[in-house]
């Protein structure tokens, strides 16, 4: 455990501090297991400092939704299920940055755009944080623009066009199937 936690560490530091020779020296092959734990670990830190924020103002305990029991079983295990779902959400991101890049004239494998954005993920851990929050997510950007260059071996603009269009997709997608449904369930039901 002491030697997985010290490897993710030295993961977080080679890629803050030295990104062009990790996404150069970082394996496209090996699989995505370390790559996906790395990302879990993330999402439930992240997840923990959500609810620990929430709790601490009061968003559990307010009183319209005291019909609800506030922190239930049920609650415990959907925000446990969370970094799943966003597990998925990171997936399809590096599907469709797979796809762009390759488009562009990119020579890597769908593994190695996963990795990329799993292992720039750490930088999220800011986000809390108000002013290095805004600091870490403009470095994200730029950690996966040197990361999709290195590994892809493309131009910048190749691959700062096959992030953004990476994000547009992946939101235009969870709008269609996440979003629009769940707002015409609700104007269904709150008419009814």
């Amino acid at each position: 455990m002491r030697s997985s936690a010290l490897a993710y560490l030295s993961i977080a530091r080679q890629v803050l501090l030295a990104p062009v020779s990790f996404f150069r020296g970082m394996s496209i092959t090996e699989g995505i297991r370390q790559a996906t734990y790395f990302a879990l670990l993330i999402y439930y830190f992240r997840c923990a400092f959500f609810f620990i924020g929430s709790y601490r103002q009061g968003y559990f305990f307010d009183p319209r939704f005291q019909a609800i029991a506030p922190v239930s079983a049920a609650a415990i295990i959907a925000l446990s299920l969370i970094p799943f779902l966003l597990l998925l959400i990171l997936y399809s991101q590096s599907i469709f940055l797979y796809r762009i890049a390759n488009f562009f004239g990119g020579t890597a494998n769908l593994e190695a755009a996963y990795k990329i954005f799993a292992f720039v993920l750490f930088l999220s851990l800011f986000q809390f944080i108000p002013v290095i929050g805004t600091i870490a997510h403009i470095y994200a950007i730029v950690l996966l623009i040197i990361g999709v260059r290195e590994v892809f071996n493309v131009d910048w603009i190749s691959s700062a066009l096959a992030l953004f269009f990476s994000f547009v997709f992946t939101a235009v997608l969870y709008l269609l199937f996440l979003f629009l449904p769940a707002y015409l369930l609700k104007l269904v039901f709150v008419s009814i």
